[in-house]
């Protein structure tokens, strides 16, 4: 019995060391697969980080482009409301463009007016019968009253209608302008039985040239008279030189300015707000 006892000692002991054999196997192989699984694990939370640091650097990306877009957005609406402010100026600069032209225009054909008349005046420029200038802006015709008149008289002589009718031949060809007549003096007083002052003689021999004028065919409705008497000297009343100078008749071509704009409309009230 004794021996018996023993033997199933030894073979319980037998299995017992197996048994431990395989639990330590299995041991030692759940500890690998658990080295693993953590090893697994530390790779996954590694690429979770990464992922994590990756979403945060794209976040951030997202939010600078973000603000990007916003500025690039505020600077486009400034961009188009410069674009249309220019596009407003540039519309009116094309106004003011072709107004500058049409004047341009206008004052060149006004100049090929006065080289025309000029041109036909020539003859008598150079003849020393007349003189032409620009004064105040206006083209004017000169001649010497001792050519047309007497010492205080206003009866045209011979010589002054030979003038006068030459020169109508070139003045009515500009038939659609108008012409001022004006007269003037010395500064010498002058007092008669027919005129009391020097605006009377210098008013009566510019309506004497007028009527001169429209009988060698000048248009009646082209012509003014005006006397100036001694207010608008050419030259020093000091001297008879120029005293001489200073009698004399105009005949002044009217300019055509063209309308203001905006002035009829304060005239008849429609400019008012």
């Amino acid at each position: 019995m004794r021996k018996l006892a023993v033997l199933m000692l030894l073979s319980t002991l037998a299995v017992s060391g197996c048994k431990r054999k395989e639990l330590e196997a299995a041991l030692a192989e759940t500890q690998a697969k658990l080295a693993k699984t953590e090893g697994e694990l530390r790779d996954e939370q590694g690429k979770n980080k990464k992922l994590n640091e990756e979403n945060t650097s794209l976040k951030d990306k997202i939010a600078q482009l973000e603000k990007d877009v916003a500025r690039l957005g505020n600077e486009i609406k400034v961009l188009e409301e410069q674009n249309a402010d220019l596009a407003r100026k540039a519309g009116a600069t094309a106004d003011e463009l072709k107004k500058l032209r049409d004047e341009k225009a206008k004052r060149l054909a006004e100049l090929q007016v006065y080289k025309d008349l000029f041109a036909k005046l020539k003859s008598l420029i150079d003849a020393g019968t007349i003189q032409v200038e620009v004064r105040k802006g206006r083209f004017v015709v000169k001649l010497a009253s001792s050519i047309l008149f007497d010492s205080g008289k206003t009866d045209l002589k011979p010589e002054g209608q030979a003038a006068l009718s030459n020169l109508a031949g070139a003045l009515k060809s500009l038939n659609d302008r108008e012409w001022l007549v004006a007269g003037h003096t010395d500064n010498v007083p002058i007092k008669t039985a027919k005129f009391k002052n020097n605006w009377e003689l210098s008013t009566a021999r510019s309506v004497e040239v007028v009527q001169f004028l429209v009988t060698q065919g000048m248009p009646q409705g082209t012509l003014g008279a005006a006397g100036y008497g001694d207010v608008d000297p050419v030259a020093d009343n000091t001297s008879e030189e120029g005293k001489a100078k200073n009698r004399r008749i105009e005949i002044v071509l009217m300019p055509l300015l063209g309308e203001i704009p905006g002035l009829k409309e304060m005239l008849t009230g429609g400019g008012q707000s």
